[in-house]
């Protein structure tokens, strides 16, 4: 269990504070009266005889000044095993005032939806990642064409990370991502949560260019 986000020895960034953090240990915070801080249940699927097994573990913030509880399920079955942040339900994302009402409001609804469904989660955040290239006048015939130009201009840090969104994203086999952003389709993963950190890294790029100039 250890290669699970928020588990011991995995460095993350909080749902709470939103720093980035690395999980020693779990902590010792768990419901009143359970004995254990590895909970497992099983419940059968109806009409099979398969069975998935839930897994839900806790942790919470080695930041001193959060310290909340972080619960985490992972959802076994014979094919997949999923896991979900349970608790807090969004992660927390924070955008400065600064950035253009839709696209913070595209950003927002991102991260909120991100644990409930990554498709949509990744939809929204291609419509961000376009509505915040179109202000910053950076043109292209599409997404995939708008990335190109902005990789010119960025530093190369950010530019690697915005380039790699078409990469885990495999563009190439979802021509639909970069030409109608906003529509819903399959994701890779961890490309949903990767698509809101890099847009982290524009914001506070784009704004620091503006102050600067």
């Amino acid at each position: 269990m250890d290669d699970l986000p928020y588990f011991r020895n995995s460095t993350g960034k909080c749902p709470h504070c939103g720093h980035d953090v690395y999980f020693s240990s779990p902590h010792n915070w768990k419901p009143e009266g359970m004995s254990s801080q590895i909970l497992t249940c099983e419940m059968r699927v109806c009409g099979s005889n398969m069975r998935d097994q839930v897994h839900v573990y806790s942790s919470s913030c080695p930041n001193k000044d959060c310290q909340n509880p972080i619960v985490v399920a992972t959802i076994t079955s014979q094919e997949t095993t999923v896991t979900r942040l349970v608790h807090p339900v969004g992660a927390s994302r924070f955008v400065s005032p600064d950035v253009p009402k839709e696209i913070k409001q595209d950003f927002m609804e991102a991260s909120d939806v991100l644990p409930i469904s990554e498709k949509a989660s990744a939809a929204l955040s291609r419509r961000c990642l376009q509505n915040l290239l179109n202000d910053q006048k950076i043109k292209g015939k599409d997404l995939c064409a708008q990335i190109e130009e902005a990789l010119k201009i960025l530093p190369t840090a950010i530019s690697e990370n915005l380039d790699a969104i078409r990469q885990i994203g495999n563009f190439a086999a979802h021509p639909i991502k970069y030409k109608a952003t906003g529509e819903i389709a399959d994701v890779e993963p961890e490309e949903a949560s990767w698509n809101l950190d890099v847009l982290e890294q524009l914001f506070d790029f784009f704004l620091r260019s503006t102050k600067k100039s």
